[in-house]
């Protein structure tokens, strides 16, 4: 997994629904990790790590930020891994054009990605609704959506569009989702890596 704090959610939340995962400490910050899990029993590496600069974060070490393309680019790839991304807010104090390019950089290694491990899972999570403040808004976040649906709408991954899903929930809005929202998001998300 590799974003931002809405994906760190994800990650936050199987460790609690999953009691076999074993979080690991990295003594590194958490809010940009990178952040570790491992369930010994079941043979599964849960990663998770900021989407690398632009970040909003308290100070971290500039080693441990990696940009998405950069660690698509170093996995091996195969039936058994699942890669998960999302770029969004940290990415609202910028121009369209900023954005655009770096989709198409993770455009590029993802498919990489499926030359050489065609039978691996790629899923994106979508920009979330909720984000009112100085920084961002809904409308930004949208025309963010739009460019990660056009850049991967041919690729042959899955896009986990979660828009709706904040937008439309009677949980208050907030660009970090309450937890009935996020499990939704997961019930969701595992259906595509665990469909049996």
């Amino acid at each position: 997994m590799m974003g931002d704090s809405t994906l760190r959610q994800w990650f936050d939340f199987l460790l609690k629904a999953v009691p076999t995962f074993k979080r690991m400490n990295l003594h590194v910050q958490y809010e940009a990790g990178p952040l570790l899990a491992v369930d010994v029993e079941n043979n599964i590496d849960l990663h998770w790590r900021a989407h690398g600069l632009p970040l909003r974060c308290l100070k971290t070490e500039v080693s441990n930020l990696h940009y998405v393309s950069n660690e698509i680019d170093d996995l091996t790839g195969g039936p058994h891994t699942v890669i998960v991304f999302n770029l969004g807010p940290h990415f609202t104090t910028y121009p369209l054009d900023f954005y655009t390019r770096r989709v198409m950089r993770v455009r590029k290694a993802v498919l990489d990605m499926l030359q050489r491990a065609p039978d691996t899972t790629i899923i994106i999570k979508t920009v979330n609704t909720g984000y009112k403040d100085v920084f961002g808004s809904d409308w930004y976040s949208l025309q963010f959506n739009r460019i990660l649906q056009w850049a991967f709408q041919d690729v042959g991954v899955y896009i986990l569009d979660v828009w709706q899903m904040t937008a439309c929930h009677y949980n208050v809005e907030n660009i970090h989702p309450g937890p009935v929202i996020i499990k939704n998001e997961m019930d969701i998300f595992l259906s595509f890596i665990c469909p049996e």
